[in-house]
C-alpha cells in the first residue's frame, strides 16, 4: 500500500488486484488477531488505606459504568493489588466489597479501548482493620484534610470538624442579618 500510495504521489500509479474472495483451504482462526507488541484489555490497580499500606486479601469487583453491571471479581494480593485480564472496551470503576451489598470504596473510574491497560488506585478513608474487616476512620479529621474546616466549605467537612471540637480558623461575617 506504501508503494502505491508512492507511487501515485508520482503520477505513476499503478492497479493493484483486490485480494481473492473466500476463505483459503485449510485456514483456521484461533483467536482474534492482535498487532505485533500488543497486549490485552485490562485494568490493574492497587488499594491502599490512608497510611499508603496496601490492603491485601480483599475483595474487589469491575463494575461496567454504562450498564451497571459487574464484569468480574478477583482478590487483592499481598501487595494489594489486583488485576482484570482481558475486559472488553468500556467505561468501567473497581469497586473494594464486603460481603454482597457493602462498598466500602471505590477507584478512579476510567475508559479503555481495546488493547490498552488501565490503571486504577482505591484510597481507604482510613486504616484497614484486618481482623475486624472494617476500616477505623481517623481520630483527627482536621490533620489529614489539612486546612481548616472554614477553608473547606463542605457541608461533610463541616458536621466531621463539628464533631471532632474542631475550630474554624475565621469564622467570618454571617451570611444574613441576624
Amino acid at each position: 500500500m506504501f508503494g502505491a500510495t508512492l507511487a501515485a504521489q508520482r503520477g505513476t500509479a499503478t492497479l493493484v488486484p483486490p485480494p481473492p474472495s473466500g476463505l483459503v483451504p485449510g485456514l483456521k482462526f484461533v483467536q482474534a488477531w492482535r498487532p505485533d507488541g500488543s497486549g490485552m484489555t485490562k485494568i490493574v490497580g492497587t488499594v491502599i488505606d490512608i497510611r499508603q499500606v496496601p490492603v491485601k486479601n480483599v475483595s474487589v469487583r469491575l463494575r461496567d459504568i454504562v450498564t451497571g453491571q459487574v464484569v468480574a471479581v478477583s482478590i487483592t494480593n499481598d501487595n494489594g493489588e489486583y488485576e482484570f485480564p482481558d475486559i472488553e472496551p468500556g467505561t468501567y470503576v473497581v469497586e473494594m466489597f464486603i460481603g454482597d451489598r457493602y462498598v466500602v470504596a471505590l477507584s478512579n473510574a476510567g475508559a479503555i479501548a481495546r488493547n490498552e491497560t488501565l490503571q486504577t488506585v482505591i484510597i481507604l478513608p482510613g486504616r484497614w482493620d484486618a481482623a475486624a474487616q472494617k476500616v477505623v476512620p481517623i481520630r483527627n479529621f482536621g490533620s489529614f484534610v489539612g486546612m481548616s474546616s472554614a477553608d473547606t466549605l463542605s457541608a461533610a467537612t463541616l458536621t466531621v470538624a463539628g464533631s471532632q471540637n474542631i475550630p474554624a480558623a475565621d469564622p467570618g461575617e454571617p451570611v444574613s442579618p441576624r
